[in-house]
């Protein structure tokens, strides 16, 4: 019993001491050439250190730096993806490609100031230019890069930069963190990523991965069920695009409200009112709004959306676009192995003949540890509107992280 107490007392001792910058090993060697513990039980602490610095490192996803007396944090992933299309096509072909390339700086100048910068080391399009999405290949990109005042701690904060368009759950999420390889359809089509490409109506956006350059007001309200009952958001923006200045005088309102009820339940609404130039030469308005519901239940989730959009100007008819998704997943193994199934539409001209693109999508995640993981998905596709609407992909990542 004196030696199990003598133990605790000693471990306690070099846990403390060590974070104050000493070294592990030189107050073990000082325990025991004091006789307060054994050269077993100074072996057993190194190990029992070791491991608990190793369940740390694992769990961590950003790295603290010092420089200039301040503390940032540094993150970053890399995606290799491999495509298998049913019909070989000239673009895009079968193989091997670096998806994803991304380093993320991220910190805080004091308790009501934080910012972030972040920048992917692959090519992605650009706002101007003749690449298929109307924009110029551009490589680095520029993704975030904004600062965030807190007044009112969570209730009201204000961003401003280039960041997320407030606009689909989908759209908000990570690319590292996402069920699917790829995002849904009408996410791609319709909130400042791939552009709506098919039947020609593609805007001068370009892939503008889900961003714009502006400022926000956002915050989460009314305290319920242990948190907030309303997360806000509310954006100003150019409506141009990233990294660029806007392309025309008028700016565009985004806006997304989501709501949780009940633990695990989310339901949110999102609404986009602007202005575009597009390929054509023509300008027009541009309307968007989306509905979304999120359940988490243990080691099942449910996520389903509906977007639709409206594109067009006094001279000319407005076209209609809508599609949506239901997807599911479930962790037959917590934490490590997931089965995801996915339905998929869009209909890129609404009332016109061929125009809807439907995939069936099924795939499975696999979770080496909180910095790795391996996605596959098979696509069945189902339609004539879009290039590849009706050409069925298997497609699979890995993806290392830090």
């Amino acid at each position: 019993m004196k030696l199990r107490i003598t133990f605790i007392i000693s471990a306690f001792i070099l846990f403390s001491f060590a974070a104050k910058a000493q070294t592990t090993d030189d107050i073990l060697n000082v325990l025991v050439a004091k006789g307060t513990i054994t050269q077993q039980d100074a072996d057993s602490l190194r190990a029992d250190y070791a491991i608990k610095q190793q369940d740390i490192k694992a769990k961590q996803k950003a790295f603290p730096v010092n420089a200039g007396g301040k503390s940032f944090n540094i993150s970053g992933y890399t995606q290799v993806r491999f495509q298998d299309f049913q019909k070989q096509t000239v673009n895009p072909q079968n193989g091997f490609d670096i998806r994803r390339a991304r380093l993320d700086f991220t910190g805080s100048f004091d308790p009501k100031f934080d910012y972030r910068l972040q920048a992917d080391f692959v090519g992605s399009t650009g706002a101007t230019g003749t690449a298929a999405t109307g924009g110029a290949l551009l490589s680095p990109t520029l993704l975030d890069a904004y600062i965030v005042y807190k007044p009112f701690k969570d209730y009201l904060k204000f961003t401003a930069g280039q960041f997320y368009v407030p606009f689909s759950l989908e759209n908000v999420s990570s690319d590292r963190s996402l069920d699917f390889i790829d995002r849904s359809q009408v996410v791609n089509a319709l909130v400042a990523r791939k552009g709506d490409g098919s039947n020609g109506l593609v805007d001068s956006l370009g892939n503008q991965n889900g961003r714009d350059l502006g400022i926000q007001a956002s915050g989460s309200v009314i305290p319920y069920n242990g948190g907030n009952l309303v997360d806000y958001y509310v954006a100003y923006l150019n409506g141009a695009g990233i990294d660029v200045v806007d392309n025309n005088k008028n700016k565009d309102v985004s806006a997304r409200l989501v709501v949780h009820p009940y633990t695990g339940l989310d339901v949110g609404a999102s609404y986009y009112n602007g202005y575009d130039k597009f390929t054509g030469g023509t300008s027009g308005d541009r309307f968007r709004w989306g509905y979304e519901l999120a359940y988490t239940y243990k080691a099942f989730n449910l996520k389903t959306e509906i977007i639709s959009g409206q594109d067009g100007n006094t001279l000319s008819k407005h076209v209609d676009h809508q599609g949506g998704y239901v997807q599911a997943g479930y962790f037959f193994v917590p934490k490590k192995f997931q089965v995801v199934a996915k339905y998929d539409t869009y209909d890129a001209v609404e009332g016109k003949l061929n125009g809807q693109s439907t995939y069936y999508i099924l795939g499975a995640n696999y979770y080496f540890n909180s910095w790795a993981k391996i996605q596959a998905d098979y696509r069945k596709a189902d339609g004539k509107g879009a290039t590849n609407s009706n050409n069925d992909l298997f497609v699979t990542q890995l993806q290392i992280a830090f």
